[in-house]
């Protein structure tokens, strides 16, 4: 009997450590962003859009027929950019401060700190 409490109690304790060894999840962000792409160009629907943070893919999506878009990722900080293939971004529309087209117009610039953008619209060249 005391065997089986002690080893009930180890138990326990060993739980208790790993659960509070673990990352707090209120730590983990994530990015979202969500528009409209206007295109003219129906190849447009057949490339991905990407949210890119460091070079790298953080989340990925092809655009419904209507040029919708929905977009989330993790987030820890920095700017990222939401970024088209093969098509470049000729204007844009947000309520979102500090975006801007990137130099090469293949991406939208989002700075950091943003974790949530809508895009009313986006046209393509």
């Amino acid at each position: 009997m005391k065997f089986s409490f002690k080893i009930l109690s180890l138990f326990c304790l060993l739980s208790i450590l790993l659960i509070e060894c673990k990352e707090d999840d209120a730590n983990i962000f994530r990015a979202y962003a969500e528009g409209k792409i206007t295109y003219s160009d129906a190849k447009f629907l057949e490339d991905p859009i990407h949210l890119v943070k460091d070079k790298k893919i953080i989340a990925e999506t092809y655009p419904k027929e209507s040029g919708s878009f929905v977009l989330a990722g993790p987030y820890d900080k920095g700017a990222y950019k939401l970024q088209l293939k093969n098509f470049k971004v000729k204007s844009f529309s947000t309520d979102t401060q500090g975006c801007k087209i990137s130099n090469d117009s293949l991406s939208i610039e989002i700075p950091d700190g943003v974790t949530y953008v809508i895009f009313n619209d986006i046209t393509l060249k």
